[in-house]
């Protein structure tokens, strides 16, 4: 049973998957603005879709900002496979994480970079002592 699995899923199925859940990822990152922890996978008689809400905002006169969320669908080709919605919460995990892995790169490099300059001052002092 689990060879005819892998018989019927090919190589090119897989690929196609993966670039749409990336695809799919990326409109619901940039609409949703990071805010994506409600992303589900919906199948009906009508098709199957993926249901998500799209954040926006309204400055008023005073200069504060009011955020909305409207309920957004996207439509999926009928024959797409359960595993689809991970696929797209991967993806979007993925894209999520790139500004806070440059930020602690940013620190670590920072906080490595002091600790030589500590350490070759350090080594400086004591060979001035001597």
């Amino acid at each position: 049973m689990l060879t005819l699995l892998f018989l019927s899923v090919s190589p090119a199925d897989t690929a196609y998957w993966q670039s749409l859940a990336k695809r799919v990822a990326k409109k619901i990152y940039k609409e949703s603005k990071g805010d994506y922890y409600d992303v589900k996978m919906y199948r009906d008689s009508t098709g199957v879709y993926i249901l998500y809400h799209s954040r926006w905002y309204v400055v008023t006169p005073s200069g504060y900002k009011v955020w909305y969320r409207t309920p957004k669908a996207i439509k999926l080709p009928r024959n797409t496979p359960e595993y689809f919605e991970k696929l797209v919460l991967k993806e979007l995990d993925r894209s999520g994480d790139v500004k806070s892995r440059v930020g602690e790169t940013l620190v670590a490099i920072s906080g490595c970079g002091l600790a030589v300059v500590g350490g070759l001052l350090a080594v400086l002092f004591s060979l001035q002592q001597q």
